[in-house]
């Protein structure tokens, strides 16, 4: 009886790792969750796990996990471990697919797939410290899909494939991050871009952008700021980004940043139900020294009155004057 209770506790242990952690049980896990096991001559194991709505920091999970194993002469395991009609907020999931080996002292991870897009493969110590080497890849995962499953607030404005690389090693207290993301042909709200490279470090949960270079058209900027992966599921995941240009930086929150024309970018954001400011600015490509530039950068202050009539201030580049442009909108 001894022997067939260790081996359960294997089976429970192994598929928790992947569906929650300790901390789920105050989350009411006893009434979203029900496990099932079944040994065989202490030989073979299956198990099923069923989830019912459990509510995750806001995001509702479904679905069922599928463990088939065989028990080692240590009381391991060693086989497969497998979803089926998975669901987030109503959405499907990927298949998820892991060959594993689970010993008292460490749980490692031949393969683990979920879906076409991401895989992963390492392992993690089961003793004080748990110490952790993990590689994740990311192959042309559809950004969409990644903005519904975060319950972004308007994915059907994210567009482009992904992919990426990641080491993620240390204790589990302490994990450190590292490796790159790119994209093509994207956008995410009002950003479009051509091409994203992104290099990222990070500590726990605090995801840091090192290095980055966006291309859009002839225009390159670049990425700063970090992000909070507690924050992963609900709206505050870029509250901490910052797209920078030739004009400083500019905050992603609330602004509306669009192309304007072949070679110009327009960034306008409202200040108030009346006040809107903008940027304007060109592709900046090296001019001879006996050549200037015919597109100035321009900002511009526009005003709206409860008439329904328009005033815009603009203050261009270089220019010691500004112009008060009035417009009525009929």
């Amino acid at each position: 009886m001894k022997y067939n209770l260790k081996i359960i506790a294997l089976a429970a242990s192994s598929i928790f790792v992947v569906t929650a952690s300790a901390r789920a049980i105050d989350l009411g896990i006893d009434k979203a969750v029900s496990l099932n096991l079944y040994l065989f001559d202490n030989k073979e194991l299956v198990s099923e796990l069923k989830i019912d709505n459990l509510d995750i920091k806001g995001a509702i999970l479904s679905g069922n996990f599928i463990l088939k194993a065989k028990v080692l002469k240590d009381n391991g395991l060693t086989g497969k471990l497998y979803s089926s009609n998975m669901t987030i907020n109503s959405s499907a999931l990927p298949d998820l697919k892991v060959f594993f080996k689970l010993t008292k002292d460490k749980f490692e991870a031949y393969s683990l797939n979920f879906g076409n897009a991401y895989r992963l493969k390492g392992t993690v110590r089961l003793k004080k410290q748990f110490e952790t080497n993990i590689y994740f890849e990311i192959l042309r995962a559809n950004l969409k899909d990644i903005a519904i499953m975060t319950k972004a607030k308007r994915p059907g404005v994210v567009t482009g494939v992904m992919n990426g690389l990641f080491n993620i090693k240390g204790p589990l207290n302490n994990l450190q991050s590292s490796g790159f993301i790119s994209s093509r042909s994207g956008k995410i709200g009002p950003i479009w871009y051509d091409s994203a490279d992104i290099r990222i470090q990070g500590i726990g949960p605090i995801i840091n952008i090192v290095a980055s270079r966006i291309k859009q058209a002839q225009a390159t900027f670049t990425m700063e700021g970090y992000i909070d992966l507690r924050n992963v599921v609900g709206s505050d995941l870029l509250s901490y980004i910052k797209l920078k240009s030739d004009m400083k930086t500019i905050v992603w929150d609330g602004w509306d940043i669009s192309k304007d024309g072949y070679d110009s970018l327009k960034m306008v954001k409202d200040i108030g139900d009346k006040v809107s400011v903008g940027f304007k600015t060109f592709a900046r490509e090296e001019l001879p020294p006996y050549k200037k530039r015919d597109n100035l950068d321009e900002m511009s202050l526009e005003y709206k009155l409860d008439n329904g009539q328009v005033f815009q201030m603009k203050l261009k580049e270089n220019e010691e004057f500004f112009g008060i442009e009035h417009k009525k909108r009929f």
